[in-house]
């Protein structure tokens, strides 16, 4: 990877990242016409340039690099999203009572999509990816719901361009982030370990990831936004796990969209150079298919459940912390038994009255 640094007209350096090879004249060329153009007004230090943060911005260019059919996916479909056709599919790994009463969640739609089925998608995110929130692997991400370098970088919690050489080389994943150095501090994530075993900082930022997934796809025309929750919330579950790019990749396998060209299949650069394009892997629209199956079903599980007593949450409602019990337990015929069991003299009696009273 090629790296640029650049003076912009009000004094503040630009660093820029492109593909191995890049030259400073083409580099240079790309920078002038973002800072004409207005693509680098109100980029705060340290953040990131990419093709979707350029697009919202308004420069041409970088929607080009999108791909123009996913801007015009919006108007084709009106206010509905043309998903592919899931039906009959098995649904995979299905979220139970247990996996959705013990997600949290905060209470905010996104879009169409209600807390409740918000909640249901978050479960199912966990339940799909199958890992502890103490554990990390190189395969499946951090925690419970498997964040990769580029959720953790979008989400503000390590530092910039550190997604993009995790990417180089995705077998560093760990090693990268076992280093303090690698954390912003936000949310409290100052290293790795306070982010392992933080149920709570993990959903906060799962729940956020969606949330900016939702902007993001608004930005690049593939919602309008207004869309019912039955049909964004699994195109919304497979930006948020899968990339932008991968996700209106999934769209375009919808029979009636036909062949709308290419468009950006993941990742971005942390400069300013032209981002690569091309369709996702047959392999990962399996994936994604499986992940949006899952999807539905999560959103009409936390539906029924409003469903059950006209609105609300009353699965979450009607848990309630077991009550405390005393004397349920023959204290007399269990402590000569316990005497019984030691069957030797030498041995002490134990006390066997509770802490504090003896």
């Amino acid at each position: 990877m090629s790296k640029f640094s650049f003076t912009g007209p009000n004094g503040e350096v630009y660093d820029v990242e492109g593909p191995s090879g890049a030259t400073v004249e083409q580099a240079r060329a790309i920078f002038d016409q973002q800072i004409s153009t207005g693509g680098l007004t109100g980029i705060p230090v340290g953040g990131l340039v990419n093709a979707v943060t350029q697009a919202t911005g308004g420069l041409s260019s970088a929607i080009a690099q999108i791909g123009p059919a996913s801007f015009a996916q919006a108007q084709q479909l009106g206010s509905a999203i043309n998903l592919p056709d899931l039906r009959g599919m098995p649904i995979p790994n299905p979220i139970g009572v247990s996996d959705f009463v013990k997600t949290t969640v905060i209470q905010q739609n996104i879009g169409a999509i209600n807390p409740a089925q918000i909640q249901g998608l978050i479960a199912q995110t966990s339940t799909s990816v199958g890992q502890a929130t103490s554990a990390i692997t190189n395969t499946k991400g951090l925690g419970k719901f498997g964040l990769n370098a580029d959720q953790l970088q979008l989400s503000g919690l390590i530092k910039p361009g550190l997604a993009e050489q995790i990417n180089l080389d995705p077998s560093k994943f760990t090693s990268i982030l076992s280093s303090p150095t690698s954390w912003t501090g936000k949310l409290g994530a100052t290293d790795l370990t306070s982010v392992l075993g933080n149920e709570r900082l993990q959903t906060t930022v799962q729940q956020g990831l969606m949330n900016v997934n939702f902007d993001q796809l608004k930005q690049v025309g593939a919602i309008s936004g207004t869309e019912v929750a039955s049909q964004l919330g699994p195109l919304l579950n497979n930006a948020t796990k899968f990339g932008l790019g991968n996700a209106t990749e999934w769209l375009k396998t919808a029979p009636s969209l036909g062949s709308l060209g290419s468009l950006v299949s993941g990742g971005g650069i942390s400069g300013l150079l032209a981002l690569g394009a091309g369709g996702a892997p047959a392999a990962l629209i399996s994936q994604m298919n499986n992940f949006a199956k899952s999807a539905e079903f999560a959103q009409a599980f936390a539906g029924l459940n409003a469903d059950i007593s006209g609105g609300g949450n009353p699965l979450e409602a009607g848990v309630q912390a077991a009550k405390g019990f005393t004397n349920t337990v023959n204290r007399s015929n269990l402590n000569e038994a316990v005497k019984k069991v030691i069957g030797n003299s030498k041995i002490s009696v134990p006390d066997f009255a509770p802490p504090g009273t003896s």
